[in-house]
């Protein structure tokens, strides 16, 4: 999967530790879902929520509670023990919190798929943007890049645009990649769903997804530099420039690896130096 190009472009400038620790943590979020995917547990909900449910106890045990049921759970406790160290309430609780909406997104995505129920366009849209696990690791960045989300009320919807808009354009690629095996495995695509709503061919529906991200990356763009220019009139100003810096190089990263790699490859083993952390 190269994921230390993805590691290695969002921290430009990282240590190679944090550049390792955010390798592993991506490693991780592609090792779960391709279980799932690939592993069989998506013809059931049943299988999903077993799962899922020790790393929902890491969770709810603030890191400390894989309690040996799961190889899966003991890797999240490991990654979770030297990815919190230091950082404040409010990211713990954010991270969790966002960890386990994408828990509880895979579980209702299982759900609608072994139910036949094919979703709108808009709520696709919404659905996948919790199910790519890209706000996680955004959370994730915070800490290996030194630069921890400040909350700043007066701009905190755009500052919620900036991380969701790098969250949909990252399912949309994905989307447009793997439209063959999802079609395979059944599931459910931003592509289908475009074409089963406009009733137009695959390769409209393609091109009308191209469209939606460069359109949400414009998007992105103008709310990065809207973020920007508020910073001078905010006492947290200079942290909050930091953090769009982080997503805005993040978001190129991403972008980036996708390019590079072809995320939907048959070999997917983790390469370079950065193995799977033991439990």
């Amino acid at each position: 999967m190269r994921l230390e190009v993805l590691a290695g472009g969002a921290l430009p400038q990282g240590s190679a530790e944090d550049v390792a620790l955010t390798a592993q943590w991506a490693a991780f979020i592609c090792w779960v879902d391709d279980h799932i995917d690939r592993g069989g547990l998506a013809l059931s909900v049943k299988a999903v929520e077993e799962f899922l449910a020790p790393l929902r106890h890491v969770l709810d045990a603030g890191g400390s509670g894989s309690g040996g049921v799961s190889v899966y759970a003991g890797v999240l406790a490991g990654l979770w023990e030297r990815t919190a160290a230091g950082m404040p309430d409010d990211w713990r609780t954010r991270f969790t919190a966002e960890y386990a909406d994408f828990l509880d997104a895979t579980v209702q995505e299982v759900a609608l798929r072994r139910a036949g129920i094919r979703l709108s366009v808009a709520r696709y849209v919404r659905l996948r943007r919790r199910t790519i696990t890209l706000l996680p690791m955004l959370n994730v960045l915070e800490r290996t890049g030194h630069t921890v989300l400040v909350e700043v009320p007066a701009v905190a919807v755009r500052v919620r645009e900036l991380r969701w808009a790098v969250a949909d354009v990252a399912g949309w690629a994905n989307d447009l990649a793997s439209g063959a095996d999802d079609e395979v495995a059944g599931q459910d695509n931003l592509v289908a769903a475009i074409a089963r709503e406009s009733a137009c061919s695959p390769a409209e529906a393609r091109a009308r997804v191209m469209a939606m991200i460069e359109d949400r990356r414009a998007g992105f763009r103008a709310t990065a530099a809207e973020l920007r220019s508020a910073c001078g009139s905010l006492a947290q100003g200079s942290e909050l420039c930091r953090y769009v810096d982080l997503v805005e190089t993040f978001m190129s990263a991403t972008l980036e690896w996708l390019a590079r790699t072809g995320r939907f490859a048959l070999d997917t083993a983790p390469a370079g130096p950065f193995p799977m952390p033991t439990p």
